[in-house]
């Protein structure tokens, strides 16, 4: 089960890449939890399909020339971790920002059910309980 939680996960993000917003929320589970980065001062947990389509809009809309790079995913049972390099121009403040996220995505039934983020890999393996 776990190579088809790696493609579904890879399937999630060509999805979005493509900007293909059914598809992707059909890989997604209708009570899906998203968790903020731990540190963000805002953050919090989003829920549902309308939580999906509004952490995005939250995220994405707070930056110009946004854009993200999958560098690596890996599994551990039905939990995916994905690395990625996010890159923007804060829209009130322009400044470019580069830096590193990690993304913990649990499947549930062939769906992504929760889909946590983190600042660094470390940070994620923790809180999943996979550090070594």
């Amino acid at each position: 089960m776990s190579q088809e939680n790696l493609e579904l996960v890879q399937a999630a993000f060509d999805a979005y890449f493509r900007e293909d917003e059914p598809a992707l929320l059909q890989m997604v589970a209708a009570d899906v939890v998203i968790t903020q980065f731990p540190e963000q001062v805002d953050g919090r947990e989003y829920h549902g399909h309308e939580g999906f389509r509004q952490v995005m809009a939250d995220w994405t809309g707070s930056w110009d020339d946004w854009s993200i790079e999958i560098l690596g995913a890996r599994e551990s049972g039905d939990v995916v971790l994905a690395t990625a390099r996010q890159r923007g121009r804060g829209k009130g403040s322009g400044a470019l920002v580069e830096a590193e996220a990690t993304f913990v995505f649990t499947v549930r039934w062939g769906l992504i059910a929760r889909w946590q983020m983190f600042s660094s890999e470390e940070q994620a393996l923790k809180a999943v309980g996979l550090a070594e």
